[in-house]
């Protein structure tokens, strides 16, 4: 019985998500927001810096109480998905820059299959690179190169590479995103 469970539950690990049923059938990821306090230096970052292009830009709205007004933009950013961009004008909200480990805190992670030329850009443009780029050298990210780094405004974001793969698509059928292929 053990190994009928075993079995099991290797073929449910091997399926991922399409073992399960969603609710909502969803396409993928159409956008991530976040909220910046200069709309205008968020998108001349974005732009130089990872050469995505503003499409949008609605606002301001009249916000209160939360705040005086808020504006907002998308950008498209290669073939991943859209960064939506906040600007509150006087928020009630705190200013403080979330810590990675606090809890809600989120980044975003740009693909490169140059990781250490992009911190060598980074640094040229006086940009906080925190430590050094680190590759998984085996498990399921084998292949990959991160390193974290911070925005202009002090938000927490990342430089990823595995422009060979990485180790789990050795043995998944599932696959997570790739540049190399979006769509699958």
């Amino acid at each position: 019985m053990k190994i009928i469970a075993a079995v099991f539950a290797t073929v449910v690990l091997n399926l991922g998500g399409a073992a399960q049923a969603a609710g909502i059938k969803t396409a993928g990821i159409d956008h991530v927001g976040m909220n910046v306090p200069d709309l205008k230096q968020a998108e001349e970052f974005l732009s130089t810096t990872f050469g995505c292009e503003p499409v949008t830009q609605i606002g301001p709205f009249d916000m209160a109480p939360r705040a005086e007004s808020l504006t907002l933009a998308m950008v498209r950013c290669g073939a991943g998905a859209n960064i939506e961009l906040f600007e509150y004008k006087n928020s009630t909200g705190s200013s403080a820059m979330p810590k990675q480990e606090d809890s809600g805190a989120s980044h975003i992670a740009f693909y490169t299959d140059d990781v250490k030329a992009g911190v060598a850009y980074l640094k040229s443009k006086g940009i906080t690179v925190l430590g050094e780029p680190m590759t998984m050298t085996s498990g399921d990210t084998e292949g990959e190169t991160w390193v974290h780094f911070l925005s202009p405004w002090g938000s927490e974001m990342e430089l990823v590479g595995y422009p060979h793969g990485k180790g789990y698509e050795k043995k998944s059928r599932l696959k997570l995103w790739n540049p190399k292929f979006p769509a699958k």
